[in-house]
């Protein structure tokens, strides 16, 4: 435990306590002591180099080789458009395997769309206040997160699980950064950098204004009002509601 408190202490020292709070969520002494090894050394962290902020929906090698792995030990299930799926199955925690199509992961509380996840993708080994909605035909398999910690033990995977969770720590806290932007056109510009990395099939198919205000809880008045203002001067390019081009966003509105 002594060990344990002196990573607590030298994360918070370097201001890491959001990512340091989740990763004791997933509680396990292989994945922590893996997370603190990448922290320090794989981001340098030592040598006050700040993270890289990744793109929430931005696609990282190591949840594919994680669902690679684990493929052989849960069966694949089809599900068709806008079925939701749960976190929690008969009162035990679940992990969902996305193998092909893609699915919205909302918070429970509210709703609120947090991020669209393609294929390869996991979730749910560190996080459950959530539910999933396929958003179009998936391929899904479906482990405890009890039976996950076990076949990543068995097949020496802590090391990628590691760092496939501070991938997802680190989106986690720049998600809330961006909910908690000061302005409506900082939330916006957030939003309008997250679409352009989204898929062409989903961008083809949800309006910006339905996008911005599934994620956030801005009015459509406003959105409406600063994506017209955007587009009056040459800043994005919109056909049919749908983001086609941006130009240039400035920091500023």
């Amino acid at each position: 435990m002594g060990s344990w408190l002196k990573s607590i202490i030298c994360l918070i020292k370097y201001d890491l306590n959001q990512q340091l709070f989740r990763l004791l969520n997933i509680v396990n002494s292989n994945l922590f002591i893996y997370s603190y090894h990448y922290l320090f050394f794989r981001f340098n962290i030592m040598d006050g180099k700040p993270l890289e902020t990744p793109a929430l929906n931005q696609p990282f090698p190591w949840a594919k080789q994680l669902v690679e792995s684990l493929t052989p030990f849960a069966p694949i299930k089809s599900y068709r458009k806008g079925i939701r799926l749960g976190l929690i199955e008969n009162d035990e925690p679940v992990c969902r395997l996305i193998h092909s199509g893609s699915i919205g992961v909302h918070r429970s509380s509210d709703g609120l769309l947090i991020v669209s996840l393609p294929a390869p993708g996991i979730i749910g080994l560190g996080v459950h206040d959530a539910f999933l909605v396929t958003a179009e035909t998936c391929k899904i398999s479906t482990l405890t997160v009890a039976d996950m910690q076990q076949h990543i033990s068995d097949n020496g995977l802590w090391e990628i699980a590691a760092q496939h969770m501070i991938v997802v720590t680190n989106k986690l806290y720049s998600y809330s950064k961006q909910l908690s932007a000061p302005t409506a056109y900082e939330v916006i510009r957030n939003q309008l950098r997250e679409l352009s990395h989204e898929p062409a099939s989903l961008r083809e198919n949800v309006t910006i204004e339905r996008y911005i205000r599934d994620k956030t809880h801005l009015s459509r008045s406003s959105i409406m009002k600063i994506l017209s203002e955007l587009k009056t001067g040459g800043y994005i390019v919109i056909k049919d509601g749908r983001l086609c081009e941006i130009k240039h966003l400035p920091a500023k509105y």
